[in-house]
């Protein structure tokens, strides 16, 4: 991403794009999934009352960003693939609801400044530690370094959230919020604690545990 494409990115997260964001998800969107999905939420006693924050969560389903983010109910960017942003039409979609492009290979400098600017911005961010929809029910996929290195090098803590059914609509929708997390610089220990409390809150199995080989800058 270009300087000036990164300032058009970074630009979408003021405070007019927040209530913007805040007014669909509680007239539109939200209504849909509590209807739509059943959904439920629990757990929001943990959400910070003020400050942004990472909120970490598996993934199941392309619901789950809007799931998250009317479940949070705070204005939030989410990380996403940059593959979602091949097509016009779900780049603009995407774009306006606060996504943030970034390549799962090899996240660049400049996807890590924009997220930053985000939270200086005073929006929280949405990330999954998995990396992709899981489609293993029942246990958790390999988790990535990167949602602890974002923490950590933006010192803010990490909501962690576990998503159940999202992808299931005759189970009903279950998001779950635990206890905060501070990250620490050991990327994979901050990790693994993360994944420890996604797997208490969905009561999905951990995957083996495998040193993670990854660039996280």
């Amino acid at each position: 991403m270009n300087k000036d494409a990164q300032e058009r990115s970074v630009k979408r997260f003021n405070k007019t794009r927040a209530l913007v964001q805040m007014a669909t998800a509680r007239l539109f969107v939200g209504p849909f999934h509590y209807v739509y999905n059943r959904l439920q939420v629990t757990g929001r006693k943990h959400i910070p009352k003020r400050g942004p924050f990472l909120v970490v969560s598996n993934h199941l389903s392309y619901f789950d960003p809007p799931i998250v983010v009317i479940s949070v109910d705070r204005p939030m960017g989410f990380v996403a693939k940059k593959e979602l942003f091949e097509k016009a039409w779900l780049n603009a979609l995407i774009n306006f609801f606060g996504a943030i492009e970034v390549d799962r290979e090899k996240p660049s400098l400049s996807t890590m400044r924009t997220i930053r600017r985000v939270f200086q911005a005073g929006w929280s961010v949405g990330i999954f530690i998995e990396g992709t929809r899981n489609r293993t029910p029942g246990t958790l996929g390999q988790p990535h370094l990167g949602p602890a290195y974002l923490a950590w090098s933006n010192r803010v803590p990490i909501l962690p959230a576990g998503l159940l059914n999202t992808n299931d609509r005759n189970s009903g929708a279950i998001v779950r919020f635990g206890k905060l997390i501070q990250p620490s610089a050991d990327l994979e220990a901050t990790t693994w604690e993360v994944m420890r409390s996604i797997a208490e809150l969905t009561g999905w199995a951990l995957p083996k545990r495998k040193r993670i080989k990854e660039k996280t800058q």
